[in-house]
């Protein structure tokens, strides 16, 4: 039996939400909630944590006396320098980086994530339209920062995937020529003005999984805006079914894109730049017809075919067994 059979998983048993969390837990012996921990206590026991989140809102009492390893997702959080913290796992090269900037001489790993199958078997095109359809998915209302402190999004920073670009960048868009597809909740809002001004949309607000894979199938090329991110494993998600990505250079993009290859890249938005990183978009869209579309899909799903699940479980048993084989 592998070291990491014996490490607790401290999770949420949340797994239909969260399908990084069910990789997790298949390869650790046990589960508990974080109320579970605070009767039983972590001493001595080699952890593998879900949520910097959880970790953090333990009592001193209950961590002390463990070893664990943190997964982190986006955010860029200090926990890595707690004492029990011996080790942190991202899922790209740029929080990786970010992470050891924190000096604190702890191993910081990468499980590339997996996903790139998940939608094949689920993804349709039911809607009927000649246009090349843009793509976008997620929470339009997800914070860029949450204050664990406070338990609550910092109301004073932005929103994380940029909804804000959306009608800048279809202004510079010819609506007889492209549709949008909108999956995830909040993009109501920007599904009604698209409307209002003559767009085709397609919108489903928010489908469970895994019928949210459905709509994957709508899209042509898959714009994925945010300022943040440790996936997005839509990213992936698309790219198995051969879909064109554009991407802000965030979270694993700049891993796996090879600009003019299998998606592009544009600059970094930071909320200022507007304009800037809406003409980019704009020029980027205009330069794909559906014949490099459909030309590029087959590079585009072999770029991203070993990003499987399976892979990502014995990257993190790997791991685990590493950090946790020193006594």
């Amino acid at each position: 039996m592998s070291l990491s059979r014996s490490v607790v998983h401290l999770g949420s048993r949340d797994h239909e939400r969260w399908s990084i969390q069910q990789q997790v837990l298949a390869v650790t012996s046990i589960e508990i909630s974080q109320r579970e921990a605070l009767v039983m206590g972590l001493t001595g026991r080699d952890v593998m944590c879900w949520s910097t989140g959880y970790w953090r809102e333990l009592p001193e009492s209950c961590r002390r006396g463990s070893r664990t390893v943190c997964f982190f997702h986006h955010n860029l959080q200090t926990v890595l320098s707690f004492p029990e913290i011996v080790a942190g796992i991202c899922m790209n090269s740029t929080m990786q980086k970010e992470l050891q900037k924190s000096r604190t001489g702890k191993p910081v790993y990468i499980a590339r994530g997996g996903g790139a199958e998940d939608a094949r078997e689920h993804a349709r095109r039911q809607h009927p339209t000649e246009k090349l359809r843009l793509l976008i998915t997620g929470m339009a209302d997800a914070p860029l920062i949450y204050d664990h402190e406070r338990g609550r999004a910092e109301e004073t920073y932005p929103l994380r995937k940029s909804p804000e670009l959306i009608l800048p960048i279809a202004d510079r868009l010819d609506p007889d020529r492209y549709a949008w597809v909108f999956i995830g909740q909040g993009w109501q809002p920007y599904a009604n003005a698209l409307t209002e001004r003559g767009w085709t949309v397609i919108h489903q607000g928010l489908v469970k999984a895994p019928l949210h894979y459905e709509y994957f199938g709508e899209g042509d090329i898959y714009l994925m805006l945010s300022r943040l991110e440790g996936g997005p494993l839509p990213l992936l998600e698309t790219m198995g079914l051969g879909i064109w990505p554009i991407c802000t250079p965030t979270g694993m993009a700049p891993d796996i894109i090879d600009p003019g290859r299998n998606g592009f890249m544009t600059h970094a938005y930071d909320g200022n730049n507007t304009h800037e990183i809406a003409d980019e978009v704009a020029s980027q869209i205009l330069a794909l017809d559906r014949e490099r579309l459909h030309s590029a899909a087959g590079s585009i799903r072999k770029s991203v075919a070993e990003l499987t699940w399976s892979n990502f479980k014995r990257d993190v048993e790997r791991i685990l067994a590493s950090v946790f084989a020193s006594s």
